[in-house]
């Protein structure tokens, strides 16, 4: 099928930050947020053996080991709406957050020829409400080792909570949260 015979391990530090901590007078940079994550991908064999039949010969690889990084910058117009200040708009953008993501990955180790990065930059929009998340983003290759093409991705997630409060919205381990009104 074309998959790797070795299992691939990445472990990864993720973080973000926020920008409401920002002065009054940088308001409306304050829904601001921006995320990152880095990681190292290492195979757990150091190398693969293939046999080439039509020679008979046996092949030695030696499995690469990557640098991961990535991450995102984006805007929370619902933020901006309830706690920087109520511009009027419609209410179909105050659910908007336009992002830009990236995702990167530079050979570190045990590749053939130069080292060099790859990855995609991704500009999009995120619709989010109390009940469902929609994103589309375009995904654009950094450069001509990332790939040609411009393509898109697109997600939908219903926060099942919100639509089945009492059945698959409950909690699966741990007490329940109190409904409202309880003691």
């Amino acid at each position: 099928m074309g998959a790797d015979p070795f299992t691939t391990l990445t472990p990864t530090w993720n973080g973000g930050q926020g920008f409401g901590f920002l002065p009054e007078s940088m308001k409306f940079l304050r829904p601001f947020g921006i995320t990152a994550a880095l990681g190292y991908s290492f195979p757990t064999e150091s190398s693969t053996t293939t046999f080439d039949e039509g020679s008979g010969l046996l092949a030695t690889i030696n499995n690469p080991q990557f640098l991961i990084w990535s991450g995102s910058l984006q805007y929370s117009m619902s933020y901006l709406k309830s706690k920087v200040q109520n511009l009027g708009l419609p209410e179909f953008v105050n659910h908007l957050n336009p992002i830009i993501e990236w995702d990167f990955e530079t050979q570190a180790q045990n590749f053939n020829g130069e080292a060099h990065t790859t990855g995609t930059i991704n500009p999009g929009l995120v619709y989010l409400d109390d009940k469902i998340q929609f994103s589309l983003e375009a995904i654009i290759p950094m450069n001509s080792a990332s790939g040609d093409g411009v393509g898109v991705i697109g997600a939908l997630h219903f926060h099942t909570d919100k639509f089945f409060p009492h059945t698959l919205g409950k909690p699966i381990f741990g007490p329940a949260a109190q409904e409202e009104g309880e003691d």
